[in-house]
């Protein structure tokens, strides 16, 4: 009798090291799908995360580039406001005021950014390092944006106006050099320019003076994001070759 209990309780506990073992086995085969499922979701991100980074890279450099422009086109007029005697020609002058009424805007919205904290996938990123430099990107993206409302309030409030009461922008518009059909859209103004008017007064002188600085603050903040930028995108492609 003591000895079929013995057989009997070494089967039972066989049995139960079996279950345990088939459970253990399911666990680890749903954990290894869970792994797998989680990973093929940091891929695909990081792909998306890849795409979006570079567009932005390319906005903040070619906004940059219009930047630098735009100063060196301010300290032409600079000189003219101290050299009354000095001339440029008219469609020069009107290549120059013409960027006068741009800030070379980046664009506010970054939505795979946002799409990162309102749904949590930050937090699918396994690379610490570039987990910290995606939540850091919106601290250094509010400083150049907050120089470029100030400098977009000061174009549109201050230089704006006043410029339009020295040129024409019918005229500044037909002087680019867009399509036939476009041009043909725009006529000349029958009011004339008075260049030495604008160049006279003194407020413009201020305004545009405000302006180069302000352009020069966004070209050093943009820096900051394209280094950025780039150190993201490294780091991504260091995760998906690792893949």
């Amino acid at each position: 009798m003591e000895n079929k209990t013995g057989k009997y309780f070494k089967y039972a506990i066989g049995e139960i090291v079996l279950v345990v073992i088939g459970i253990l086995i399911a666990l680890s085969i749903n954990n290894w799908n869970e792994e797998r499922k989680l990973k093929t979701e940091e891929q695909e991100l990081l792909a998306n995360l890849s795409v979006s980074f570079k567009s932005k890279l390319n906005e903040l450099e070619n906004k940059n580039v219009g930047r630098a422009e735009n100063i060196t086109g301010i300290n032409k007029l600079l000189y003219l406001t101290s050299n009354p005697n000095e001339t440029i020609g008219e469609r020069e002058m009107y290549n120059i005021l013409g960027d006068m009424h741009t800030w070379y805007s980046v664009n506010e919205e970054f939505r795979i950014i946002d799409m990162l904290f309102s749904s949590g996938k930050i937090n699918t990123i396994s690379n610490d390092s570039l987990k910290f430099k995606l939540i850091s990107w919106p601290d250094i993206m509010e400083e150049m944006l907050e120089e470029q409302r100030v400098l977009q309030d000061l174009v549109t409030n201050r230089i704006n106006p006043l410029m339009n009461k020295y040129v024409s922008l019918t005229n500044i518009v037909a002087s680019y050099n867009l399509p036939k059909t476009q041009i043909e859209a725009h006529t000349v103004s029958p009011f004339p320019n008075d260049f030495s008017g604008l160049l006279s007064d003194r407020a413009f002188e201020s305004f545009i003076s405000d302006k180069k600085l302000y352009l020069i603050i966004n070209i050093r903040d943009s820096e900051a994001l394209i280094e950025s930028a780039k150190s993201i995108l490294s780091l991504i492609n260091q995760e998906l070759k690792n893949d």
